[in-house]
């Protein structure tokens, strides 16, 4: 009935970079509006979410979920947020640290630092409250932490000025001139580097107290800190070895309060200005290293007055007016086209070329994902010429529109007047008036915040082919009603296009290599196995190649094993009767082996490890295999191996068993435990369990 059809078809990543894009994706998934990471609120934590707690005064953050909430009286609180659990770490009232702290988490360590207790700096284990050390002076200086920090190896920097004098009210003040460093500290609390810039001096004497809060301190995972002076807006960065990284000085005019860095290196600067909010938007700025603003955290307008940033990406706000701590994780967003500020792509093509005058362009055909509130809009024009007037000039097409000078508004713009009205979120559509040898298509994206429509391919047909064709030639030339006609028909010629190129691609339906999901085991359930759904894609695909050759080898050891070996991806072992008689000649080993094995002559054991059998599906798929392969007359036993020792049980060394030197047991870098230590609990019969405690019930003897 039809004459092959002819088309061009964009489906690849290289058929769609010939043309012109803007604010587009192009990868081998589809074509689709650009993507960006935003921040944006995940959940926020009340002082009303602490049960017992008074207001929020600072935070850290802990393991998992948890964080580390210290409240105005002193008190210290662990709070899981997922879970919304609350338990005291540090009741009120126990006089060890005062409600002006600074907090600093990372893992397993977490610091305290108070500069109006004996103890200025304490790591304390969270596992148990015990202080592991505590710090009050460095190099003969007494300790007045500003600012504290934690890197990835749980290194503890704290911001302290170097010279200190008596003050008014005997409240020690430091001098004028006096120069504010950062000081890294060591898991066993000795001091190891210092980080200094002559940018962080203070211009007039000022109390301690005034200085509360005034420095803050962020930290790579790799040992970089960087320093924020809030009155200045200095922000000064170093290198992990101490040499000066960047100093620059934050956007003037606001009143900035915390700084945190990111796993990427970017710097997280936020505001803490008085007043009404609605009047003042604060924001949370991102700066480059070097302090090229980024943008701003839009997802998040609210005081900053601390920043943290954890493992996964997550930032934390504190926000002391309100009394809460805001968590902000990172969520994939449409990006806005600079030129509009809207959620949208724009593309123009390449021309097609149809080597032939005057060609009447049929149709085209989209496959696309176009979730709700999205939209593609297609417009096109054909032309025999490769020249025109834009913008007053004469121009060559394809030059003009591949131009990166010329920005895509002025293209957008200037070849209006060219373009077909647009088809909004076509599937298959008619190319109305469109006559010339080459034709250009216009593609419009729009998109909401978080999805956008994704092109997966775009085929445009030529020449016009219509069943009008096969109509009596009434039909064809009638002025007023061929137009609707053909558009009718336009229905029926898809239906029968989709026809032909199903049978003309028929036999790709029996190519394991091509079809997936639901028909990839139909067609399994050709080779009379049963199949169930705990076979992986890439291995049914692998059993149907092999199929053919294990026929051959059904009923046989090494068609047994092969086909193991292509469902669970690794070789088993296979232990039959007439492997044991030698050993069974010895009486001492007949019994053992009779419990292990069996002493059925007709009985063979095939062995897997456990990563092979993880669920009871994968287990009854696994012992129907071996049902299925073995001989008629044979009886088949699954044995999964355990990676443990146990003696007169399934132990083969080199497969489920290793044996090593005794090591000795590393505490950490600088400690570590020989083989014959012995934890000794004075007070509990020589048991460790959560009342041992280092140096106050329990001693290494």
């Amino acid at each position: 009935m039809r004459q092959p059809a002819r088309f061009f078809s964009l489906n690849k990543p290289s058929d769609w970079e010939t043309g012109t894009a803007s604010n587009m994706t192009i990868n081998e998934d589809g074509v689709t509006i650009g993507r960006v990471d935003k921040y944006s609120i995940y959940r926020t934590v009340h002082t009303a979410d602490i049960d017992g707690a008074d207001a929020i005064a600072d935070f850290a953050v802990g393991s998992g979920s948890k964080l580390y909430v210290l409240d105005a009286k002193a008190a210290l609180w662990v709070h899981d947020y997922e879970n919304r659990y609350t338990e005291p770490f540090y009741v009120p009232g126990h006089n060890l640290f005062t409600g002006q702290s600074l907090l600093a988490a990372r893992g397993d360590s977490l610091y305290i630092a108070d500069r109006s207790q004996d103890r200025r700096i304490v790591s304390i284990s969270p596992s148990n409250g015990q202080i592991v050390w505590a710090a009050h002076e460095w190099n003969g200086l007494e300790l007045f932490p500003l600012a504290v920090a934690v890197d990835g190896m749980r290194r503890l920097y704290t911001a302290v000025p170097l010279d200190t004098q008596p003050g008014q009210a005997d409240e020690p003040e430091v001098p004028e001139g006096g120069r504010i460093v950062i000081v890294q500290w060591g898991l066993s609390g000795e001091m190891m580097r210092q980080f200094g810039h002559d940018e962080f001096r203070l211009e007039h004497a000022s109390p301690l107290s005034a200085l509360h809060r005034r420095f803050a301190v962020t930290v790579s995972d790799s040992g970089e800190p960087a320093m924020l002076d809030t009155a200045s807006g200095q922000v000064v960065s170093f290198h992990a070895d101490g040499s000066l990284k960047a100093a620059f000085r934050a956007e003037p005019g606001a009143a900035f309060a915390s700084v945190s860095v990111d796993a990427r290196g970017l710097l997280y600067i936020g505001e803490a200005q008085e007043g009404d909010p609605a009047e003042n938007e604060r924001f949370i700025r991102s700066c480059a290293a070097g302090g090229k603003l980024l943008g701003k955290v839009s997802g998040y307008r609210a005081r900053a007055d601390k920043l943290l940033h954890d493992g996964r990406a997550r930032m934390y706000a504190l926000d002391l007016e309100k009394g809460s701590v805001t968590l902000l994780d990172l969520q994939s967003r449409t990006m806005a086209m600079p030129a509009t500020g809207l959620p949208e792509a724009w593309y123009i093509s390449a021309p097609l070329d149809s080597t032939e005058d005057e060609t009447e362009w049929h149709k085209m055909e989209l496959l696309a994902d176009i979730p709700e509130e999205t939209q593609v809009r297609i417009s096109y024009f054909a032309t025999d010429e490769r020249f025109g007037v834009l913008d007053g000039q004469v121009v060559d097409y394809e030059s003009y529109f591949a131009d990166p000078a010329i920005p895509m508004t002025q293209k957008w713009s200037a070849s209006r007047h060219l373009w077909s009205e647009p088809v909004v979120n076509p599937q298959d559509a008619l190319l109305m008036n469109a006559r010339g040898r080459y034709l250009r298509f216009r593609l419009e994206l729009a998109g909401s915040d978080r999805s956008g429509p994704v092109i997966r391919r775009l085929r445009l047909h030529f020449p016009r082919l219509s069943p009008i064709v096969y109509l009596p030639p009434i039909y064809q030339e009638d002025p007023d009603g061929g137009g609707f006609l053909e558009r009718f028909l336009a229905i029926f010629g898809t239906f029968f296009a989709e026809m032909e190129e199903r049978i003309a691609g028929v036999s790709s339906n029996f190519d394991p290599d091509s079809v997936t999901g639901a028909y990839l085991r139909w067609l399994g359930g050709w080779l009379a196995l049963d199949i169930a759904d705990s076979w992986e894609e890439p291995n049914l695909r692998e059993l149907m190649k092999q199929a053919p050759e294990l026929y051959k080898m059904r009923g046989t050891r090494a068609g047994l094993k092969r086909m193991l070996h292509i469902y669970t991806g690794v070789e088993p072992f296979v232990v039959e009767h007439h492997e044991l008689k030698h050993m069974q000649e010895q009486s001492e080993l007949r019994q053992l082996l009779g419990r292990l094995y069996g002493d059925n002559p007709y009985s063979f054991c095939v062995m897997l490890p456990p990563d092979c059998v993880r669920t009871d599906k994968q287990r009854l798929m696994v012992e129907t295999i071996i049902d299925d392969q073995k001989p008629a007359y044979t009886e088949g036993k699954l044995i999964v191996l355990q990676p443990w020792m146990h003696t007169d049980m399934h132990t083969y060394l080199g497969i489920n068993t290793v044996l090593s030197e005794p090591t000795v047991l590393t505490l950490d870098k600088q400690s570590s435990m020989p083989h014959h230590t012995v934890l000794v609990d004075k007070d509990r019969d020589k048991r460790i369990d959560i009342h041992t405690r280092m140096g106050l019930d329990s001693e290494l003897d």
